[in-house]
């Protein structure tokens, strides 16, 4: 990938600023976190919130986003709370760094980096490819020895115990991964549709939903904290039983909010998601 193309290359859903991550080779070496901290090494960009927090949320992107996409969320209400977006390999700043293929060896990678964001009570989110993610970094979470979330918000994803039903989309050739895109997209009137850029942004988001599509679940004890689950009435990716599904990865409440705006109905529903994802961290 060329210089030229590392602009465009940061996610199909929203341009960001053209900020950089400027190097923290203090901050990462450091176990407490400094309230003006926005980077902590390469994967972690602070979005903003309660300089000292009661509660932090972390987000994971979907397929071919990047931490930028939560750069504008603030929880509504009371909640003394700070957001953190975990940025993957091949976007944004990390744009010449190959994307990671496995969902096992990324939320391996994402587990070690959040370690340092638990030394206060933290909900992790994710949408679509990032509520995946989210689910297996909680499962290594619970495997180390340490403070665990206390809460999983997992949205536009059907439970990983299940088998997929749609065609693969990473094997699509452009107009067909193009096409299918655009029918994600839905109605949303805020998603990128430029088709040079989603173009210039394929072997990205190849390289996302093949990671995906290969996953393989792993069977073991369910997570022992309450779930929310996000879901689009009308998203063509995800049918809302296999949302509901979800009841069987925790031995605590699990509950549904259901949407309806398509598979990425959070890019034009953000405030109504916050709200709820506010509600349910207030419990």
């Amino acid at each position: 990938m060329t210089s030229g193309i590392s602009n465009v290359t940061r996610s199909w859903d929203m341009p960001v600023s053209g900020r950089r991550c400027h190097r923290q080779e203090n901050r990462r070496e450091r176990n407490v976190l400094s309230e003006t901290e926005v980077f902590r090494g390469p994967w972690l960009r602070r979005c903003g919130g309660a300089p000292r927090p009661a509660l932090r949320l972390i987000c994971l992107p979907y397929a071919g986003a990047g931490a930028s996409m939560f750069g504008e969320w603030r929880l509504p209400g009371d909640l003394a709370a700070e957001i953190w977006a975990v940025q993957p390999p091949g976007r944004e700043y990390r744009w010449s760094e190959p994307p990671i293929r496995r969902a096992d060896l990324l939320a391996e990678q994402i587990a070690q980096a959040v370690q340092p964001l638990l030394d206060v009570p933290c909900a992790v989110f994710g949408h679509s490819m990032g509520a995946l993610l989210a689910f297996e970094v909680c499962r290594r979470l619970r495997r180390s020895v340490g403070p665990q979330p206390v809460r999983l918000i997992v949205s536009g994803h059907r439970a990983p115990h299940l088998p997929p039903w749609r065609p693969e989309a990473s094997t699509l050739s452009d107009e067909g991964l193009l096409a299918r895109l655009d029918e994600m997209a839905g109605p949303s009137v805020t998603v990128l549709r430029d088709r040079a850029l989603l173009l210039a942004m394929a072997p990205l988001i190849r390289a996302d939903l093949e990671m995906c599509e290969r996953y393989v679940y792993v069977d073991e004890p369910p997570l022992d904290l309450p779930l929310t689950c996000l879901a689009a009435t009308d998203d063509p990716e995800v049918r809302l039983d296999e949302m509901v599904a979800w009841r069987h990865h925790t031995t605590r409440e699990c509950g549904v909010r259901p949407f309806t705006g398509g598979h990425l109905f959070l890019r034009d529903r953000v405030g109504e998601v916050l709200d709820h994802v506010a509600e349910d961290l207030a419990t």
